[in-house]
């Protein structure tokens, strides 16, 4: 692949970076009418301060004392009223602004009141898409240039000095507002985002970690909210999220963050909060509904060793529970997390271990990669069988932090793989990782950490997670596979939710369940179900690879159907990289069963 030139990508991220999340002709998503009338209101008494100080020492005339100190009752007129008003009458107030300065400059001929331009400057571009604050400060350039040439009030080097000042400001406010809250603001209701209130956690949890105090969280559902979208149309239903976070944002004590986590769900954030007077504070909430609007939701409180992720999934488990029990109510994460904090504990304690089973070619029978698999040795319960815990780390959410440990491992360790060329790792994904907003940034850090090419990763996936109603699964996967990822639908055969919609999802590959591989015999003529994936498999441009190959007949018929690939006890028991390696290099398993004869498949 041709390189950009030197110097060029630098450049390009700088402008991606200035540009923000929402593009060049958006408005920041904190733009909010709330934080415009306030950030408004703020920079015009700043500058009734100013204007009033510059008039006292300036010995002015009574108008310029009476404009200065005017910009006191209209700065508190637009803090106080200004959330109510549309987008474009913030064009007044800044016309306004730029207008009265430049009377100022005019009337007195004193240089100093050019010194409130960057103030305007300033909420420009923080309120505006990056043309219309641009166009700004052309305007207040022009107002900086008439200052010298039309009225003879502004010095040469102070009007270039001033134009100067302007555009660090504008490019650095405009920079950082984007960055630094289109990344983690909601733009419907102006709270957080599912990201934003996961850095708020993180932030809470270190804190509760250095000092000992208590933080919880709590998820919030609105019950039946899909009868309000479907009764009174998506209007009033996005109208009863942002007056629901309004209300509700207006009575949390300080310090809290309430978030928009996704859809009709809110989450809350509550340092040096119990529990328990976290529940109280979620029924104030509940009281501030309509009267035919309910709410579920479930609370969690952060005990020592828990992380952030591990917080987040047991209040998400609370809701579920909540929604179990009949909805409308709070329920509290009582659990007493025995056998969870042994978990937790496991991994720093080195009991989880990443093992490999051999993927082949299969009419070669040479190895072309290996799919990672977790296994936990307990110190006095010996070996955990994984279906015993994952379910378990699923429920609490401490699948996040061990799917992250197992990628960075698996990655690690298929980097120095060179038993073929391009040998691939498979890693297995949960719903809940699919679902966490820093899956995607966390896959491209380990394979930026570990210099794994993303070709080489092939992340599995069961039909489940590709149902209709997980739209952020499906664009965590397409955003992974646009860097190069192969993606895998494991097991595939044994749900039927995804076939309908298989040619427009994003997958790579079909894995044909061991079921239908145990269903093989020597006699085998015909495998109609192997039969109808493997084809539609390459109808589509995808590969196949059969799971529990155990017999060698088993891997005859395979071929004979036109299986790809394969993996099973035939070939290799999961074990260390280190037996993978010799696997690898031993001769490749010889299939010795002739193939069968094929018969028309009979559908």
């Amino acid at each position: 692949m041709t390189r950009p030139p030197a110097g060029v990508a630098p450049v390009s991220r700088c402008l991606r970076g200035l540009r923000g999340p929402a593009g060049w002709w958006q408005a920041p998503v904190v733009a909010t009418p709330r934080l415009m009338s306030i950030v408004a209101g703020t920079c015009y008494i700043a500058a009734s301060i100013v204007a009033t100080v510059i008039a006292l020492l300036d010995d002015a005339a009574g108008n310029e004392l009476t404009l200065g100190l005017a910009s006191v009752g209209i700065g508190i007129l637009v803090g106080r009223l200004g959330q109510r008003w549309p987008r474009w009458a913030f064009h007044l107030v800044i016309g306004t602004a730029v207008g009265s300065v430049t009377f100022l400059v005019a009337v007195s001929g004193n240089e100093a009141y050019a010194t409130i331009y960057p103030l305007a400057s300033l909420f420009t571009m923080f309120f505006f898409s990056w043309p219309i604050g641009l166009l700004y400060q052309v305007v207040i350039a022009a107002a900086l240039i008439s200052g010298n040439v039309v009225w003879d009030a502004v010095p040469t080097g102070v009007v270039v000095a001033l134009i100067g000042t302007n555009a660090v400001v504008a490019v650095i406010i405009g920079w950082l507002v984007r960055e630094a809250t289109e990344a983690e603001a909601d733009t419907l209701t102006g709270l957080a985002n599912r990201r934003g209130l996961q850095r708020a956690l993180d932030n809470s949890v270190d804190s509760a970690r250095r000092e000992g105090t208590p933080v919880s969280v709590a998820f919030l559902d609105l019950d039946n909210f899909r009868r309000v979208n479907e009764i009174l149309g998506s209007d009033q239903g996005d109208r009863l999220l942002r007056l629901t976070g309004q209300a509700w944002r207006s009575i949390l004590p300080p310090g809290t963050v309430l978030a928009r986590s996704g859809g009709d769900e809110f989450g809350l954030v509550l340092p040096g909060v119990t529990a328990g007077e976290g529940a109280a504070i979620v029924d104030a909430l509940r009281a501030t509904l309509p009267d035919d609007q309910t709410m579920s939701a479930g609370i969690a409180e952060w005990r020592v060793g828990d992380s952030a992720s591990l917080l987040l999934g047991r209040a998400d488990n609370a809701l579920q529970q909540a929604k179990i029990a009949g909805r409308a109510r709070t329920y509290v994460d009582v659990h007493s997390g025995a056998q969870n904090r042994e978990m937790v504990d496991a991994l720093p304690a080195g009991e989880f271990v990443v093992v490999y089973q051999p993927i082949v070619d299969l009419p070669t029978g040479t190895v072309i990669g290996a799919e990672a698999l977790l296994r936990w040795t307990h110190p006095e319960r010996g070996s955990i069988p994984p279906v015993e815990f994952i379910p378990l780390a699923e429920e609490s959410g401490f699948i996040l932090d061990l799917g992250r440990w197992v990628l960075q491992v698996a990655c690690a360790e298929a980097r120095d793989w060179d038993f073929t060329e391009n040998p691939r790792i498979s890693v297995n994904v949960s719903g809940r990782q699919l679902h966490d907003p820093n899956f995607v940034p966390d896959v491209r850090r380990v394979l930026a950490d570990t210099g794994l090419p993303p070709t080489r990763l092939v992340l599995e996936v069961t039909e489940s997670m590709l149902e209709a109603d997980a739209p952020v699964a499906l664009a965590a996967l397409e955003a992974l596979r646009a860097d190069g990822v192969r993606i895998a639908i494991d097991d595939f055969g044994t749900g039927y939710s995804s076939l309908s919609r298989l040619d427009r999802l994003p997958v790579d590959i079909l894995k044909i369940d061991r079921a239908f591989v145990t269903t093989l015999t020597p006699d085998t003529g015909v495998a109609p179900v192997i039969t109808a994936i493997v084809a539609l498999a390459n109808a589509l441009g995808m590969s196949t690879v059969a799971e529990g190959i155990e017999e060698p007949f088993q891997a005859a018929a395979l071929i004979a159907h036109g299986c790809g690939a394969g993996q099973g006890w035939l070939y290799g028991r999961p074990g260390p990289a280190s037996q993978l390696a010799e696997l690898a290099a031993a001769p490749p398993t010889s299939v010795v069963a002739t193939r069968p004869q094929l018969e028309p498949a009979r559908f």
